[in-house]
């Protein structure tokens, strides 16, 4: 059975072997950040207007088609 400390001696000998990685390629760590409400707003806006614009788009076909039948 693998011990706490062993874990925890594995955990920080692979942090630190992907910082070597990553030094060696000239890259940097970013941490990852949450999206912004502003952006997460805007997205949801833009996913709701598609959907506006095709139902639209659908609407005015059956009422054309519906008018030449």
């Amino acid at each position: 059975m693998i011990s706490y400390d062993e874990v925890v001696k594995m955990i920080k000998e692979s942090n630190e072997k992907v910082d070597e990685v990553l030094k060696a390629a000239r890259l940097e760590r970013h941490e990852r950040q949450p999206m912004s409400y502003e952006r997460y707003k805007f997205t949801l806006y833009f996913i709701a207007g598609m959907i506006a614009m095709i139902m639209g788009f659908v609407a005015a076909y059956m009422v054309i088609y519906f008018m030449g039948t």
